[in-house]
Parts: structure tokens; sequence; C-alpha cells
């Protein structure tokens, strides 16, 4: 077992998460909700898939799909959320999205910062972090 440990310890291979993937049924919508109201980057885009970027952190591959399915699990029965964002202001960007008609939960402020969660238009849930000022 030692041996193992002093493997994974010095495990050279993998510096980091690059991307993530997540599903939505119409890839137009969520390329425009993704790029037009989150503002992340477009980058390749083909009928199946879209690469979109932000300034910080891992990538997200959008990936088309006709399953019911989405990028969120459950808890105790809850709903929980496999990603989450980092923000500067969260106030604004709980306001910025409750303009859409998106599916927000209150601000939570603790100690080790502020969060709330929320649902793209395609039911992946999703953690917003801002810590404390």
């Amino acid at each position: 077992m030692q041996m193992m440990n002093n493997q994974l310890t010095n495990n050279v291979y993998i510096e980091g998460i690059q991307y993530t993937e997540i599903p939505v049924f119409d890839l137009e919508k969520a390329v425009d909700w993704y790029c037009g109201k989150l503002g992340a980057k477009l980058g390749i885009r083909n009928d199946e898939l879209a690469f979109v970027d932000f300034s910080m952190g891992p990538s997200l591959f959008l990936v088309k799909t006709n399953d019911d399915t989405t990028a969120t699990f459950k808890v105790n029965g809850q709903d929980h959320y496999t990603i989450g964002f980092r923000v500067k202001d969260i106030q604004g960007f709980h306001h910025f999205l409750s303009q859409f008609e998106t599916k927000v939960s209150p601000i939570v402020v603790e100690g080790h910062g502020s969060f709330f969660t929320f649902y793209d238009p395609f039911g992946n849930m999703f953690d917003v972090f801002q810590p404390p000022q």
C-alpha cells in the first residue's frame, strides 16, 4: 500500500481540470444563453457541441442530446450542482439572472462567502460563490 500512496502523491500526469461537459437539447439556444447572457466566449462549434470559455477556470462543452438528462444529480432527494461559478458581484449577478426568469435560490451569506444556485434553461443546476470582501 505504501508504494501505491507514493505513486499517487508523485503523480506528474494530471495538471488540472481543463473542461467539463454538460447536456443541452438546443445547441443554438445554449450558445446564445451562455455567450449572450453569461458572457462566455465561443470557441469551436459544430452540429453536436459547442466549446465556451470563461475568463477563469475550466471551459464548458455544451453537448447536444435528445435524451432527458442534465448534469445535476440528487443528494438526499434534492438537486445538487456539479459546477460552481465564482463572481465579484453576487447581488448584481443574482438580479441579472432573475430578469431572465431563471430559477434562482436566495443568496445565503456564511462566514466563508456568499452563495446561491440557479438553473440554466436545460435543467442544469449551478452554484454561485463570492468570497468575503
